[in-house]
């Protein structure tokens, strides 16, 4: 009889679950309409960020399916030496999970059904977390139920959810967060049993490891967020006197999983983070992009009725839309307060996780109404996040502090569910029956965000066009100021390598930052490297292997940004008609000059570009490289122009194995030596002394050629 009466109740959950992610479903085509009517023609969101996730499914899919090539690491941007995509946020779980629908129906179908996922697949973590702990207190049947199904409406239909919905895949694929906290409360509670090693140890471990390692495939972020929460989870149990060896093994083992199985993933990031910082966003914008307090209770800047009055209340936090909207929902918060005074002892721990979390999305110091500066002083008062910002390694990777709030939406999920089951378990005929609903209505309605905006690809008909075109070669896409999104999804069409291209991190060491004609396209003005572009432009594309140049108006509508950009363009190609021009494009298509002309590319070691008073300069602190580009013709002759704020010393060793050494002063020096004999020549540079080397030109010419430098 107790194995037919386990076989019916787990029959019923079943059921319960399945009818809980159909109406998550059901919701999720009404809260995102129109997204059902435009599933093949568009996506949701705001056409930015958006663009960059269509491309990484595109990208996983050219890498694993035709290539069979590591996806950690693309050619296809930043032509010729690509790039790593080791800090993109390639959320591969939605790259592989994909692929079939990606394969038969499209890339717009691929990205629209992981939306849906998103919600349906959130909303039914959120069901089983919230129905195991309402189980765990004592409830049964509608008493946990309709409860736990509010959960998965307070979590997957958050504005924040939404918010992240305008472009954030990476984020928006939230599903297996409530599962992952599920696993470790649960094998938690399973470990109190006194089983340490077995069979209920290992299934704990695994799963847990398990739903970390599908959070971590969806957004590193994640695993942040997850390891904190283990942490609070032991400090509850050491707290009440039930922490044992047995519950930190289980911690241990869980976390053991996730670090062996994605270790091909966080390893090569670790590495690169040891080698360079241009991954670690300034701390200006971890300020920033913190939450605001009232941000948890601004009503959902979504909505169709209050919307805009909630958006202008917003703009005085100093975070984007996307990060700045938390808003937690006063029914949730209500229901939260109730579950707090009718059921302490089973929603302490949720009280817990959840203010702890919305201390750390506020970040390392407290923003009220978009003001951080308090007393007479104006200084900010810090909060605790600022521990672990300064404190635990990698934590300053994370630019957008405010995403915490997904913790806290799952926390808030549990405390709503419990305050309902204790609001039900008081209630009598109809009003039993009436409250559940009444409760997941007044949700929606606080979180209703539809008509969502949706974006339909912009492709221009010239790329289109491209994609016909045979050969490898490489698109330079303009403006290039910065990385604009929209370049990706114009390269999921015509499949060519792209000079430059929009990642996670700018990585300066790619060539855009280090090559003459392309800084002054990125820097809108000149570099070290420079001194002509009309006469260096054709050797520089023809070396990149850049066949067209795409002038873009509608990404440039004024100012220096389209001034400089298409002046130095028309300087490149003077008296040469493009191939290409409509109202929005104008294409170029660079030829190998008759004559290449040598250049200079800068190698490692260099300062940032820094400008004052119409003087360009970069810094050598201590050794900096060169690579004299000749075309393998002999006779190249090196001229340098370079100071420095105090006393130091400056040794140029040559290719060809020659070395100077010259003592440098505010004056500056120019120094001019025959530099390499072949091809890829290296020069490097070596600054001695207290003060660092100021390096304000470096120009490249065959010796039958005369140099126009002259300085003291």
């Amino acid at each position: 009889m107790a194995a037919v009466g386990f076989r019916r109740r787990g029959g019923r959950q079943w059921t319960g679950a399945l009818a809980a992610a159909g109406g998550y479903l059901a919701l999720a085509m009404a809260m995102t309409y129109p997204l059902v009517r435009e599933f093949g023609r568009a996506i949701p969101g705001d056409g930015f960020d958006g663009w960059q996730n269509y491309w990484n499914l595109w990208w996983m899919r050219l890498a694993l399916v035709e290539r069979g090539v590591n996806p950690l690491y693309t050619d296809m941007l930043y032509y010729p030496t690509g790039v790593s995509l080791a800090f993109q946020t390639l959320n591969p779980f939605n790259g592989l999970v994909s692929l079939p629908v990606q394969l038969t129906f499209g890339l717009l179908a691929a990205y629209n059904s992981i939306v849906l996922v998103g919600f349906v697949a959130g909303g039914l973590g959120a069901y089983v977390l919230a129905r195991d702990v309402l189980r765990s207190a004592g409830w049964r049947g509608a008493g946990e139920r309709w409860p736990a199904f509010l959960a998965g409406v307070v979590y997957a239909f958050s504005p924040f959810h939404f918010a992240h919905l305008l472009g954030h895949m990476q984020v928006f694929s939230l599903e297996w967060i409530p599962f992952a906290v599920w696993a470790l409360w649960r094998g938690m509670r399973e470990m109190d049993g006194g089983t340490a090693v077995g069979a209920v140890w290992a299934k704990w471990t695994g799963l847990a490891g398990l739903f970390l390692i599908f959070a971590g495939l969806c957004d590193w972020y994640f695993a942040l967020y997850l390891a904190l929460f283990s942490g609070v989870l032991a400090l509850y149990w050491l707290a009440g006197r039930r922490l044992r060896w047995r519950h930190l093994l289980f911690l241990a083992g869980s976390w053991a999983v996730f670090l062996l199985v994605l270790a091909p993933l966080w390893w090569p990031m670790a590495r690169e983070a040891g080698r360079a910082d241009f991954m670690v966003p300034p701390r200006e914008q971890a300020l920033e992009l913190s939450a605001d307090l009232l941000a948890f209770v601004t009503p959902n800047p979504f909505h169709p009725l209050w919307g805009q009055w909630a958006g202008r209340a917003a703009e005085r936090f100093t975070s984007t839309l996307s990060e700045r909207t938390v808003f937690a929902g006063f029914v949730p918060l209500l229901l939260g307060i109730w579950a707090a005074v009718r059921s302490g002892r089973h929603s302490r721990f949720w009280w817990i996780v959840t203010l702890f979390f919305v201390i750390c999305a506020l970040g390392p110091v407290l923003h009220v109404a978009g003001r951080s500066e308090w007393g007479a002083a104006g200084r900010p008062i810090p909060l605790p996040y600022a521990l672990l910002y300064d404190g635990v390694p990698f934590v300053r990777i994370a630019r957008s502090i405010a995403r915490f709030d997904v913790m806290v939406m799952a926390g808030l999920g549990v405390l709503a569910a419990l305050g309902l089951a204790e609001l039900m378990g008081r209630s009598r005929g109809a009003w039993r029956k009436l409250l559940p609903v009444l409760a997941v209505g007044l949700v929606c309605f606080e979180f209703w965000s539809a008509p969502y905006p949706m974006s339909p690809p912009d492709t221009p008909a010239f790329y289109h066009q491209l994609a016909e075109e045979p050969g490898q070669f490489a698109v330079l896409n303009l403006p290039v100021n910065w990385d604009r999104p929209g370049y990706l999804l114009y390269q999921t069409v015509h499949g060519k390598p792209l000079t430059a291209g929009y990642i996670s991190r700018d990585d300066p060491r790619t060539l855009v930052y280090r090559v003459p004609v392309l800084q002054e396209f990125r820097f809108l003005g000149r570099d070290i490297l420079c001194d002509d572009v009309r006469r260096l432009g054709p050797s520089v594309l023809s070396w990149m292997g850049i066949r067209y140049v795409v002038l873009d108006r509608y990404k440039m509508p004024g100012g220096a940004e389209r001034e400089v950009t298409t002046a130095l363009a028309e300087e490149i190609f003077a008296g040469i008609r493009p191939v290409y021009e409509d109202e929005r494009l104008t294409v170029y298509r660079a030829e190998p000059p008759a004559e290449p002309q040598p250049f200079a590319v800068l190698g490692g070691g260099w300062g940032p570009r820094r400008e004052e008073d119409g003087q360009v300069w970069r810094e050598i602190a201590g050794r900096a490289l060169l690579e004299v580009q000749s075309w393998g013709r002999p006779g190249v002759r090196l001229t340098i122009a370079a100071g420095s704020d105090g006393s130091a010393g400056l040794i140029v060793r040559a290719a060809d194995g020659k070395e100077t050494r010259v003592s440098l002063s505010e004056q500056g020096r120019v120094l001019t030596f025959d530099a390499a004999a072949a091809e890829d020549g290296r020069v490097e540079l070596e600054c001695l002394g207290p003060a660092a080397c100021r390096v304000y030109l470096v120009k490249v010419e065959y010796t039958e050629q005369r140099s126009d430098i002259s300085g003291g």
